[in-house]
């Protein structure tokens, strides 16, 4: 089961919305493909367990509460038998507001909650265990989350304003170009985006096209890659399927095929383009 809540004004400027997982996952372990935000989850089923994609070890086991930095490759996650846990997943740029620490410290990487709120972490947990429903949960956490939330840091306005304009052309913008639009220089940009985002804009605007390509495939009908890569305004063939490997651990043609085998198996799951399972 998996429901969804949107916060209100003003976190829902910072926050696309909360999630509960509860029960059984489709698969026992996932790829998760890289996106845009950063999560927050809260934990109240058993552990999760997350690892790099080249490591056997996990680098997290995730019992409590934990984060999500901003990616630039998959991650592998083993799911529970028995999960129940709040996510919260933060616009670009949303989360600093709430962490205030600089988030180029989280790339790449799963963590424990405790490291950046201490017991504050742990009395989320419990307070959101002892509220009587879900949708009690989710008052609770927008309650909380809205004590933690903090003036605008200086530059996280131009930083909002870069990444609508990444977001607006899908990631194909010249970052130089918009630099120059903004009147800084790339440097700068390239600073605050790793403190207020997580990455570089570089970073960002391959998320973004991305994204943009998984969205636009049609699992019913063939599809001509080279057409998608010239569509998304990649370089060459090469750049794009290079890309596609780093973002998935597949080429084109073995993503699209177990993209559409977990749509005949679970086609609610399908819709949720981060995850595949890993056999």
């Amino acid at each position: 089961m998996a429901l969804f809540y949107k916060p209100s004004p003003p976190i829902n400027q910072y926050i696309y919305g909360f999630y509960y997982l509860d029960g059984l996952m489709p698969y026992p372990r996932e790829k998760i493909m890289p996106d845009a935000w950063l999560d927050l989850k809260i934990n109240l089923g058993d552990a999760v367990h997350a690892y790099k994609a080249d490591q056997s070890e996990p680098i997290a086991i995730c019992s409590d509460s934990w984060w999500v930095g901003l990616w630039d490759t998959y991650h592998i996650v083993d799911w529970p038998q028995d999960i129940q846990c709040f996510g919260i997943s933060f616009k670009p740029g949303g989360a600093y507001p709430f962490l205030g620490i600089p988030l180029a410290e989280l790339q790449n990487h799963v963590g424990s909650l405790d490291a950046i709120w201490g017991n504050f972490a742990a009395e989320i947990r419990e307070r959101l265990y002892d509220a009587p429903t879900i949708q009690a949960r989710f008052a609770l956490l927008e309650q909380i989350l809205l004590s933690r939330l903090c003036e605008a840091s200086h530059g996280l306005h131009s930083v909002q304003y870069a990444l609508a304009q990444i977001a607006r052309h899908h990631g194909t913008l010249s970052i130089k170009a918009l630099s120059d639009e903004m009147g800084i220089s790339q440097n700068h940009l390239g600073t605050q985006f790793k403190r207020l985002v997580g990455g570089t804009p570089k970073d960002l605007a391959r998320l973004y096209r991305f994204k943009h390509v998984l969205k636009n495939i049609d699992l019913a009908q063939p599809v001509d890659w080279t057409q998608v890569a010239h569509q998304s305004l990649y370089y060459d063939q090469s750049h794009f399927n290079k890309d596609f490997m780093a973002f998935t651990g597949h080429t084109p043609g073995d993503y699209l095929r177990l993209r559409r085998q977990v749509h005949d198996q679970n086609p609610q799951h399908a819709l949720y383009l981060r995850a595949l399972p890993t056999d």
